[in-house]
């Protein structure tokens, strides 16, 4: 931490800034659709009340007028001993801007912490990470990845280069043009109804791809279509810069997830427990739904290689990354591929917090003291948009 910390009584306060791009850029809030604003605020206020609950933590709030009176009526802005110990700032989170934000009025860090949510489409996460972790800018903590490996994820080409030059197993992946990519939405898989695409008859795999913008987050734009894997084998491995979609073939399996919490100079970062994901398909169209924390303890023993070889690759680094994997349940050995890396917070930290019996900030600021994190019996069952549903019925 920097020497801005400051006394409260005998108690060294330590400072941390939050920001979530969409609650934070009121142009950004009004292009995006309101599910996206729910994930939002979900994980925005699920990381903000477990740094306000740690000892000795004053945590600011960056928030646009229209999201501050929304989240002004939450109780951790107004907690029951009277310390308000979460303050909102009212303002716009821009990479231009945020260098200022950050200082105080004698051009200091005003604060000892910073953490940044925001997607890594677009450049926006990199832009502002830019902003806190260059060499110019305010001495500070960054909860968050370092910007050139952000920079390497928010690309799903170079991300699928990188692990592959980490020996990584990874889904073969092809760059396609606006042309082609416009003309595939149009064979979209047309299912009648809503359904996990886990249940897709296997006779139809080798006619299916995935298509994906090459810049983007989640499950924006993602869709099934309709190409076959021998057309996909004759489709040129040298990608065009000016190439704005990328194409995988289609496969069956179950979409899993792990998160990682970086172990900053201490070392490897922490692996959390494998999480299966729950995503459905309708007219083609991918959408993310929450997930179940732990999976499967047979599906899990598979993951835990893959993840161990990701932490390594990711090395040092402070904050929250997750992963997206395909378990294909036919084959026994090498069946866990990567599908993407999510260099930011994710939704599925609502989940992972719902079953640890400690409080899962204190491995993000750090304040663990080299503690191994504890994890409830239970399986937690969570939704995108923040709801949680915890089961004692042990996982097979």
């Amino acid at each position: 931490m920097t020497g801005v910390a400051v006394e409260h009584g005998l108690k060294k306060v330590s400072r941390v800034f939050v920001a979530e791009f969409f609650l934070a850029n009121t142009k950004a809030s009004q292009l995006v659709p309101p599910s996206i604003l729910t994930e939002a605020e979900t994980m925005l206020r699920a990381v903000v009340t477990d740094l306000a609950m740690l000892p000795d933590v004053e945590v600011t709030v960056l928030l646009s007028s229209e999201a501050a009176t929304r989240f002004g009526k939450l109780s951790i802005f107004d907690p029951p001993d009277g310390l308000n110990r979460v303050r909102i700032q009212r303002g716009e989170l821009q990479s231009e801007t945020l260098p200022t934000i950050l200082r105080a009025a004698s051009q200091h860090a005003a604060f000892d912490a910073v953490l940044l949510i925001a997607p890594e489409c677009d450049g926006v996460l990199v832009s502002l990470l830019k902003a806190v972790q260059e060499p110019d800018a305010c001495p500070m903590l960054s909860l968050n990845l370092d910007w050139r490996l952000a920079e390497i994820f928010a690309d799903k080409r170079r991300t699928d280069v990188w692990l592959r030059q980490h020996g990584i197993a990874t889904i073969s992946t092809r760059t396609i043009d606006d042309a082609t990519a416009d003309l595939l939405q149009s064979t979209s898989l047309q299912n009648s109804v809503t359904e996990k695409v886990s249940d897709i008859h296997h006779a139809l795999k080798s006619h299916l791809a995935v298509l994906k913008p090459r810049d983007g987050a989640g499950a924006d734009r993602v869709r099934v279509v309709q190409f076959p894997c021998q057309q996909f084998q004759n489709l040129p491995q040298q990608s065009a810069d000016n190439d704005r979609w990328i194409l995988q073939p289609f496969m069956l399996g179950m979409a899993c997830s792990v998160g990682f919490i970086g172990g900053g100079k201490r070392g490897l970062p922490i692996i959390l427990p494998p999480a299966r994901q729950e995503i459905q398909l309708t007219a083609g169209v991918v959408s993310y739904h929450g997930g179940q924390i732990p999976c499967e303890s047979g599906i899990a023993s598979q993951i835990k290689p893959v993840a161990a070889q990701i932490a390594v690759a990711l090395g040092a680094f402070h904050g929250y990354v997750g992963a997206d994997l395909l378990v294909d349940l036919a084959v026994p050995e090498g069946s866990v591929r990567v599908v993407e890396i999510n260099p930011r917070l994710c939704t599925s930290y609502v989940g992972y917090r719902t079953i640890a019996v400690d409080n899962l900030a204190a491995w993000l600021l750090p304040q663990h003291h080299g503690q191994a994190i504890r994890w409830k019996p239970e399986t937690v069952t969570f939704s995108a948009n923040g709801e949680t549903y915890l089961s004692s019925t042990p996982t097979a």
